[in-house]
């Protein structure tokens, strides 16, 4: 990778970190407080028009955003036409979502339920309207900008939430909180961004898109059965609170992943898709990409994983106890995950989207069948069955991707073996200090100074495996702050 571009590619992983961070802290803060108040039976209600929500913002996160990124040869046609064509999709599907929400409210005997849906729904509208600016921004790796945007929203939204719950409006606080948030982000996006559709659209410029376009679409449909259908069968079986109670733990896994992942994810793909004409350059950086993502996401989720009965108690409370066990559970996942978004990256950036299609066919029905079987049994069973899948899967995806030209699974074990072996050592000096030595603490100083004696423990083997480690984290904070000129429109191209 040349100084130019990893010097780009640097300063857009700075900027998605203060984005990702910026927003999952505020995040973070905000959704003890509604979470004390609200408790699990309106988390429960919000989960439930959750689940047909994002089944909406697979169009929305999308809006063909992933051809724009991916894609070397873009024309103003191209922008045009995928923007008219999403609007009109998703003009319609928010009429469809309007007359059809009581079906839900009657499924799930919540009459409260089809008017949640019909609010949020809008939510999903505003998304559908910032989805060329904002994968235009990713393309030309324009993280500050999103990051700004995001972070404003959140707050806003926070702010109204926060508000609304104290004065006793129950699930409609976190409805409010969310359409909020995007409504201020869209906003500021339109704002910020040079780019308005004009008024032309081209059928054979939409189809000269299509086919990565519909793969990646498909693939986030299989993606979502992959990550909802769970909720969906707690909700249908177990009712709303047992839902509550594993959606909160799901919340907080799904909060430590975007903290930690998030800030990849966002350039990742762009960065590669730049390199895929020179396969060494390729998988240097998706070698390097493992390393440096492995390195925080393994203690965090380790850690998260040995210390969830007391992060749930001291963020939530008491009457959140029963999320604790599905945490534990659940943030071993996010180890598997750190992975899975480095190898669906470089598949991705390779412009396999077909293949990354037909994967998550074949995960989403084992994952169906598994939970099928396992909610019968309690949420803890449902995370159990979620788990084995995962670090089943892990190897498969990584051979397929090394068919593609990546990694073979032994270099992406050299890239991660110090980062594993630290990761495991902290998690039982973590235990042991937990269950032996500060037993007797309360649940927010325990876990506090579990923490402090993790870190050092992992720091301190992670540099004895492999001292590589070290260079190369100062390498690449080097870069950080070499890179902090803007990007010009050149270099953008």
């Amino acid at each position: 990778m040349s100084d130019q571009l990893k010097s780009k590619v640097v300063r857009g992983m700075g900027w998605s970190t203060v984005q990702s961070w910026g927003a999952k802290i505020v995040t973070f803060l905000v959704y003890p407080i509604l979470a004390r108040i609200l408790g699990p039976e309106s988390y429960g209600l919000v989960a439930l028009a959750g689940v047909y929500i994002a089944f909406l913002d697979i169009f929305s996160d999308v809006s063909f955003g992933a051809a724009i990124e991916q894609r070397q040869d873009l024309e103003p046609e191209h922008l045009d036409s995928i923007f008219w064509a999403f609007l009109g999709l998703g003009l319609a599907l928010t009429a469809v979502t309007m007359v059809a929400a009581p079906v839900g409210g009657w499924y799930f005997d919540e009459p409260d339920l089809p008017n949640v849906i019909r609010w949020l729904s809008l939510g999903f509208l505003l998304q559908m309207v910032c989805g060329v600016q904002t994968s235009l921004l990713r393309r030309d790796l324009r993280m500050k900008a999103l990051a700004g945007r995001d972070l404003a929203g959140i707050l806003a939204g926070s702010t109204v939430g926060i508000t609304m719950a104290l004065n006793g409006f129950g699930v409609w606080s976190i409805v409010a909180q969310r359409l909020v948030n995007r409504s201020v982000a869209a906003i500021l996006l339109w704002r910020m961004s040079d780019w308005r559709p004009r008024r032309r659209f081209s059928r054979g410029h939409l189809r000269d898109v299509a086919g990565f376009g519909l793969s990646v679409m498909g693939g986030r449909v299989l993606n979502y059965l992959n990550r909802w259908i769970d909720q969906f069968l707690i909700g249908s079986v177990l009712g709303t609170v047992q839902l509550g109670l594993y959606f909160n733990a799901a919340r907080l896994q799904t909060l430590a992943t975007g903290l930690l992942i998030g800030s990849y994810s966002a350039v990742s793909m762009p960065a590669l898709a730049r390199l895929q004409d020179d396969m060494p350059r390729f998988r240097a950086a998706v070698a390097k990409s493992c390393r440096f993502i492995s390195l925080v996401a393994f203690p965090v989720f380790a850690g998260l994983s040995v210390m969830a009965y007391d992060v749930v108690e001291a963020l939530l409370g008491d009457k959140w106890q029963g999320s604790a066990p599905v945490l534990q559970l659940l943030a071993l996942v996010g180890v598997i995950h750190a992975i899975q978004y480095v190898n669906g990256a470089a598949m991705m950036a390779l412009g396999r989207a077909d293949v990354r299609l037909k994967l998550h066919a074949i995960l989403a029905a084992i994952n169906v069948t598994a939970y099928v079987i396992a909610v019968k049994h309690g949420i803890v069973a449902v995370a159990t069955a979620y788990v084995v899948i995962a670090y089943a899967w892990a190897p498969v995806e990584t051979l397929v991707n090394r068919r593609l030209g990546a990694l073979a699974v032994r270099q992406v074990v050299r890239a991660i073996y110090a980062q594993a072996i630290a990761a495991l050592v902290m998690a039982a000096v973590t235990w042991y200090c937990r269950v032996r030595m500060f037993a007797d603490l309360d649940p927010a100083p325990r876990l506090a100074i579990c923490v402090a004696v993790g870190a050092v423990v992992y720091v301190t083997v992670a540099l004895v495996a492999d001292r590589r480690l070290w260079s190369e984290t100062l390498d690449l904070l080097r870069h950080l702050r070499s890179s902090d000129r803007p990007a010009t429109t050149k270099e953008s191209t």
